[in-house]
């Protein structure tokens, strides 16, 4: 349990680029009557970072250009991997307080 402590711990201050929140696929109409999205056929995909702002409660959407889409899916992989070594590092410290 320690040496997983000390592992953790040692990366703690090494976090690479971070991002919050989630990528949402999303497809759109233009409301040309004679375009194709007026058969079905809509425009996209268009990506957009998704997340919920702390303070409003509200759900942001902000557009992600095609050639970003990679760069932020590994940002946001980052932080989900940081979110949940965190969390592991306080449940070992705990533990380790009891004894």
């Amino acid at each position: 349990m320690k040496s997983r402590y000390h592992e953790l711990k040692s990366k703690s201050y090494v976090l690479g680029e971070l991002s919050l929140g989630s990528i949402q696929t999303k497809w759109k109409t233009c409301g040309d009557p004679n375009c194709k999205c007026a058969r079905g056929e809509k425009h996209g995909p268009y990506y957009y970072l998704s997340f919920t702002d702390r303070k409003t409660g509200k759900t942001t959407f902000s557009y992600i250009h095609k050639d970003e889409l990679s760069k932020l899916k590994g940002r946001i992989q980052n932080y989900g991997k940081f979110r949940n070594e965190l969390r592991e590092l306080m449940e070992i410290e705990a533990e380790m307080r009891k004894g």
